[in-house]
């Protein structure tokens, strides 16, 4: 009898965990939505790019951890849904 492989379908990379550190960071110290764009900042600073930055954003919201929230201002702000 064969043995059943399970595989994680809601697995994230480094740079993935390292947003999601982020955001955890910015909600509970601020206790604010983050902006969009302080994410870019925080990950440029890093060393990551935007783009790249932006397609793991996009890929943490299909996945659920993070969802975005829009507020009057009419710029995109994240909150996070799970935790790591």
């Amino acid at each position: 009898m064969p043995h059943t492989v399970y595989v994680d379908f809601h697995e994230i990379n480094k740079l993935q965990t390292d947003i999601m550190i982020f955001v955890g960071w910015w909600v509970h110290q601020k206790k604010t939505p983050i902006p969009y764009r302080e994410i870019i900042v925080n990950m440029t600073s890093k060393g990551v790019k935007d783009f790249t930055t932006i397609k793991a954003i996009n890929v943490l919201v299909r996945k659920g951890y993070i969802r975005r929230a829009y507020i009057s201002s009419n710029k995109t702000y994240f909150v996070q849904l799970r935790g790591i």
